[in-house]
């Protein structure tokens, strides 16, 4: 019968990278979707009404605009103040870019836009 063995320096060391490599994959990719805000599209009959989740974003860091049947929504979730003790943090920081493509043409000049509670309403008449 053989022994095998197992838990050398050897096999630890390859073990560790492979977990660096994973957690570093991981990192990457759930930054960049992790930043996106939610939106939810709604149809008013008249208007189209796009909410979009952006907590702790203040209005001077957010620009929305039209282009052609899509509503482009950017900011900039801003990092905490590094003489903080972070402890851990879950919520992303930096720029966000978000675009929804909208079902029908809208009223460009009836467009309107605020921020309230940290949700975005973005209100588009149809044209």
């Amino acid at each position: 019968m053989e022994i095998e063995k197992f838990g050398t320096a050897g096999d630890i060391e390859e073990l560790l990278a492979v977990r660096d490599r994973i957690e570093a994959l991981a990192q990457r990719g759930a930054s960049s979707d992790d930043v996106l805000p939610r939106v939810d599209l709604l149809d008013l009959g008249d208007a189209f009404r796009l909410l979009v989740e952006v907590p702790g974003v203040s209005p001077s860091s957010l620009e929305v605009a039209l282009q052609g049947k899509d509503v482009v929504v950017a900011g900039l979730r801003e990092n905490l103040p590094d003489e903080t003790g972070i402890v851990f943090t879950e919520r992303p920081n930096g720029p966000f870019q978000r675009t929804v493509e909208l079902p029908g043409e809208v009223d460009r000049e009836g467009t309107t836009a605020h921020l309230h509670s940290g949700l975005l309403v973005v209100n588009l008449p149809k044209a």
